[in-house]
């Protein structure tokens, strides 16, 4: 590339080849060489960092990092684009998480501790005396002579094994006869027991027996009732009668003259008798 250049010696202008890389350009007119200007620096491209780019975002103008056009906020860097200022996030209370931690650590010491089973108590401690040593002169005996030292012991007799008892021997079949009447004897004797206890408890509720100046109702054979005061007995033997208080005076009335019923009431050894025979009769 020439360039044209003006001789600092005779003034005179002259053009010159730029690209040859030389520091000085010799003057055709007079042979001085003429120093070359410094070439200028190409201007620097100016860099607009809020300027909108091709693709609708913008550079954030602390952290330089991409963002929307209608964004407010940087999330890389937290710098308001409205206030110019950073949002500087809250510094985490070191104190108050210590004090947490420490609390749940000694809640679930506790709770540990709750779930463990009692302590055992601790085992005895034992004191160990020493023992008394107690010096004992050994009596004197006469030196035991060679053959009684190595005579050897006589050997000791087997314990006699006994034999085993012989077993008891099988009852005969008239002793099972006799054990077995016995067994049924007593099994009747209960049985006749609870049947006499029952009757007599059914007797009681459906014929209560009358005591001394209770009213009555007796009723005779023929089906005659009488009525009267119980005052007592009189008679003995087959001619015992019954002695009722009623409004017209005392009358006697023959125990063997009255019904089951009526005498069962008033006559105790009759009453018994019919006890007797029902069991007699109706237990098997």
């Amino acid at each position: 590339m020439f360039v044209q250049l003006k001789c600092t010696s005779c003034g005179q202008a002259f053009d010159h080849d730029s690209s040859s890389g030389e520091t000085f350009a010799e003057c055709p007119h007079c042979n001085h060489a003429n120093a070359l200007p410094a070439a200028a620096e190409p201007p620097k491209p100016t860099v607009l960092h809020n300027a909108p780019n091709l693709v609708g975002t913008r550079p954030c103008p602390s952290c330089k990092a991409p963002l929307d056009r209608e964004a407010i906020l940087c999330v890389n860097c937290g710098f308001n684009l409205q206030t110019r200022k950073k949002t500087s996030g809250a510094k985490p209370n070191f104190g108050l998480l210590l004090a947490i931690g420490l609390i749940l650590v000694l809640m679930v010491g506790g709770i540990i501790y709750l779930l463990q089973p009692a302590d055992t108590p601790p085992p005895p401690v034992f004191t160990l005396e020493p023992a008394k040593v107690t010096t004992l002169a050994a009596p004197s005996q006469p030196a035991a002579s060679a053959e009684a030292v190595t005579a050897p012991a006589e050997p000791t007799p087997a314990p006699a094994i006994e034999a085993p008892p012989a077993p008891p021997p099988k009852p005969t079949a008239e002793e099972l006869a006799a054990q077995k009447a016995v067994e049924e004897e007593a099994a009747f004797r209960a049985k006749k027991a609870q049947a006499e206890q029952n009757l007599r408890l059914q007797l009681a509720s459906r014929e209560p027996p009358y005591q001394l100046n209770d009213a009555v109702e007796l009723r005779r054979k023929n089906g005659v009732v009488v009525r009267g005061t119980f005052s007592g007995y009189g008679g003995t033997g087959p001619d015992r009668v019954i002695l009722l208080a009623t409004p017209t005076g005392e009358i006697g009335i023959p125990l063997n003259q009255l019904d089951p019923p009526s005498r069962r009431r008033v006559d105790p050894e009759y009453r018994e008798a019919f006890i007797q025979h029902v069991l007699s009769t109706r237990t098997p």
